[in-house]
């Protein structure tokens, strides 16, 4: 069951409960009212009925004359609510209000006037002692006949019980149309959460009426245009990885074929002449060029593994490793001073976040070799209680960080650093250099 159909059907619910504890204050009311008239009337009819009695009396000729009717009781048919009869001294009916021809029909249902009469319990018939010459004749017995007012109680009850319904009905229909219109809005989203699903980045929510609704466009816009731009940075970074993978392939290439090869041919030829010659200076000559070219070929090797992946990690550990990348870059390059510090064991950074770091300060170092014009760079490197801190800076040129995301190699350090969890500031201005903040934290923190 459905939201829309779940909520009509909790506000049935309460309108139907309230609907019965209606009925039944209705009904509860309405017998209370029909006691207590009943009840007044009885009282009213007793006090006339004593008066009339105190200073009446009878005559032999009455008695003689109307022996059938002594009170006349048929003239009082049109009192309401009592049937007064007469009894005489054997207790038989002589006479009473009760119209003959009246019918038995009840303009009231069954089962309300079983409630209305459970109300009238308490209320026992009346019985006045009619005397005439100081002698007994009867009684007159006055005893509750509701029927006329359970007839306008029903009527009244009847008018509040269909406003109740109808008022339900009504309630019924303007819930249901309220909250179809208030819920109106979740097909949307489903449709634009489905066409993102399809792929469509493009789709986005109108912004709502309901404060609520037009929260939940905004949030879904922004996560919609974060996704997007995440998508597509996504694929440039892709793009740029594949073009960087082909460059250092063909940069690779080139070394083996300028380089390698070119000293293969040597040792070929060296080999060739220690093969055929039968001069023994010629054979020691042609094998000391043949191991001068294989010092070459090592030192080439090693540089073109240092690039693939630095081995001071794995044989000297990650803070000589660090030194070694920084003096050697010293050595390359004397004209710019490296002042570099480095606190801590390093002993709980995973080896993913230790190359990391190590491509970071390696492209940090690259590009203030290359763009900087910097005359001191400075370096350092904290282990703190739950990451590791590192600030490389310079006092070089600088530039605008924001017209520059995607030069210097700074999308691929963020690319790396977002791997593991890290982050990434810069920081620079036009001839006030460059400050690269990075925080990693440290195993299990990122988590």
């Amino acid at each position: 069951m459905n939201l829309r159909y779940r909520l009509n059907l909790i506000v049935t619910a309460v309108l139907l409960i309230i609907l019965v504890i209606g009925a039944v204050k209705a009904i509860h009311s309405a017998r209370e009212d029909v006691r207590a008239e009943v009840a007044s009337t009885m009282d009213f009819a007793l006090h006339m009925l004593n008066a009339e009695l105190s200073h009446f009396k009878f005559k032999d000729k009455v008695l003689k004359e109307q022996p059938e009717s002594p009170f006349m009781l048929n003239k009082l048919t049109g009192v309401r609510h009592l049937r007064i009869e007469f009894y005489g001294m054997h207790n038989q009916l002589i006479e009473s209000n009760e119209d003959e021809t009246s019918n038995d029909h009840k303009p009231y249902p069954d089962w309300f006037g079983r409630e209305m009469y459970s109300a009238l319990d308490d209320l026992k018939p009346e019985r006045l002692p009619v005397y005439v010459n100081s002698q007994k004749i009867g009684e007159l017995v006055i005893k509750p006949k509701p029927d006329n007012e359970i007839a306008e109680a029903w009527d009244e009850t009847k008018t509040l019980l269909t406003m109740i319904s109808l008022f339900f009905v009504f309630v019924n229909i303007l819930v249901y149309l309220v909250v179809a219109r208030a819920l109106k809005p979740i097909d949307q989203i489903i449709s634009a959460l489905t066409d993102i699903e399809t792929g469509n980045l493009d789709s986005r929510l109108p912004i709502f009426e309901l404060p609520e609704m037009a929260s939940i466009s905004h949030k879904f816009n922004m996560m919609a245009s974060t996704l997007q731009s995440s998508i597509r940075n996504n694929h440039r970074l892709t793009q740029q990885i594949i073009r960087l993978q082909e460059a250092e392939r063909k940069s690779l290439a080139h070394e083996l074929h300028d380089e390698i090869g070119q000293h293969l041919t040597a040792i070929h030829v060296d080999a060739s002449v220690i093969k055929s010659t039968n001069d023994l200076e010629a054979a020691k000559k042609s094998a000391s060029a043949i191991d001068e070219v294989v010092g070459l070929m090592m030192d080439i090797l090693r540089t073109m593994l240092q690039r693939l992946r630095p081995g001071g990690l794995d044989e000297l550990g990650f803070i000589a490793a660090m030194q070694e990348l920084v003096d050697s870059w010293r050595e390359r390059h004397p004209n710019i001073e490296v002042e570099y510090q480095f606190d801590g064991e390093f002993s709980s950074l995973e080896e993913n976040a230790q190359l990391t770091l190590y491509r970071v300060i390696q492209e940090c170092l690259t590009n203030i070799s290359r763009h900087s014009k910097a005359k001191q760079a400075w370096i350092i490197l904290k282990e703190e209680k739950r990451a590791i801190h590192l600030t490389v800076s310079d006092n070089g040129k600088g530039f605008e960080p924001s017209q520059h995301t995607q030069r210097f190699g700074l999308a691929g350090m963020k690319e790396r650093l977002d791997s593991v969890g890290g982050t990434f500031d810069i920081t620079s201005n036009l001839n006030q250099g460059v400050t690269i903040d990075v925080t990693v934290p440290k195993q299990g923190d990122n988590a």
